[in-house]
């Protein structure tokens, strides 16, 4: 077989087509997404799900472990403790400058004044934050108590649902020996009585005028089977001569088969009825009298039902 020959044109890396299309939208290419892409439609999500975590700042020293703890922790940081773990060897030996040895003896030393220097540091921390805790657990427990043993406001006191009063006291048998002050007790009891005695005969002269009232709007009530015929044919009339609403000399038509109360002629209005208790627009002095009638009539009976101390009932010629 031949051998392949090269190609004539080299190969190219691949390419977003979204990415290299150019757009003429204000719209930053990071949103310029097509349909096929996760985040085409915008979902919204809790806010809790893109919140970042806390940075970690250089520097911070991290949490110590209880280096104190232990049947030894209260003898850690004294010399007792520290001579045996940064003891010096006991042969002193000078090594060659610059060499291995040296390097060593110079990181055993530091080893030891690090230990010593960090023990020192960490018991000092350790009881200032102690110090600290307690001094602040103190002023929490003194204000507690102080909160609880607090003497109650007055109103609160005043306002309690529950007095806290010594019933013993106050309703004991011996009363000449255990009296309450009180001067103004026989008078606040005599106005009480007094207030006691108006609101019952208040009472009492209301329920004798509603029964004055009823006895004299009896007589018109309707208690038996003749009243109640003699009422309807008052209202609508017999059999033979029904009430209705024709004119009798014909001018508005057939007075037999009239049903309309406009038979009559115009009902009168409110303001006819105001004109004539103004004595507006009436024709003659006399007609403004006679509008006047009626309501003198009725203050007459209202002065006479004071006077009299009960209601007054109407009179025939009135009901009629």
């Amino acid at each position: 077989m031949p051998p392949h020959t090269a190609l004539s044109t080299p190969l190219r890396a691949w390419r977003c087509p979204q990415c290299t299309v150019r757009s003429f939208s204000s719209t930053p290419r990071t949103q310029q997404v097509g349909p096929e892409h996760p985040r085409y439609i915008d979902i919204p999500e809790p806010p809790q799900q893109t919140v970042p975590d806390r940075k970690f700042i250089k520097g911070r020293l991290p949490v110590p472990r209880d280096v104190f703890s232990g049947a030894d922790g209260d003898k850690k940081a004294t010399d007792e403790w520290l001579e045996p773990h940064t003891r010096s060897p006991k042969h002193e030996v000078t090594p060659p400058q610059g060499s291995r040895e040296e390097w060593k003896h110079k990181m055993s030393d530091m080893r030891r004044r690090n230990l010593r220097e960090g023990i020192a540091s960490l018991r000092v921390r350790k009881t200032r934050v102690e110090k600290r805790m307690s001094e602040q657990g103190a002023k929490n427990k003194a204000e507690r108590e102080e909160l609880l043993n607090r003497p109650e406001r007055e109103d609160e006191r005043l306002t309690a649902p529950s007095h806290g009063l010594d019933l013993d006291y106050l309703y004991t048998v011996n009363l000449a020996d255990h009296a309450l002050h009180d001067p103004t007790r026989a008078a606040r009891l005599a106005f009480k009585t007094e207030k006691v005695a108006a609101h019952a005969q208040k009472k009492r002269d209301e329920r004798l005028d509603s029964l004055h009232t009823l006895y004299l709007n009896a007589r018109s009530f309707i208690v038996t089977p003749q009243q109640l015929d003699a009422a309807v044919d008052d209202a609508f009339g017999t059999p033979e001569a029904p009430h209705t609403f024709g004119d009798q000399s014909g001018t508005y038509g057939d007075a037999e088969n009239a049903a309309s109360v406009w038979a009559f002629g115009r009902p009168e209005r409110v303001q006819d009825i105001l004109n004539r208790a103004n004595r507006q627009g009436s024709r003659s002095a006399m007609d403004g009298a006679g509008g006047f009638s009626g309501v003198n009539k009725e203050r007459i009976q209202r002065i006479a039902e004071t006077l009299t101390g009960g209601k007054m009932g109407e009179s025939e010629e009135a009901r009629r």
